[in-house]
């Protein structure tokens, strides 16, 4: 069995980037959204709107990593 390379790791590693910081977007807007407005509702679209700026962020980020390897 051999070693894996750098590139291999990269690409086993870096597979969730987009849905890690969804989730992570996600938490953090519904604490917000509760903390806000003090309802099920507020933590609901705290949530969502975390999410989607979580996923955008991430995508945004996979995208300039790629750009970024390809450019140099």
């Amino acid at each position: 069995m051999r070693e894996l390379t750098l590139k291999e790791i990269e690409q086993v590693s870096g597979g969730g980037t987009i849905g890690d910081w969804a989730a992570d977007g996600g938490a953090l807007g519904s604490i917000a959204g509760t903390l806000a407005t003090n309802t099920l509702r507020g933590a609901a679209r705290g949530g969502l709107g975390g999410a989607l700026v979580g996923a955008s962020f991430g995508g945004g980020q996979v995208i300039g990593t790629a750009l970024y390897d390809w450019l140099s």
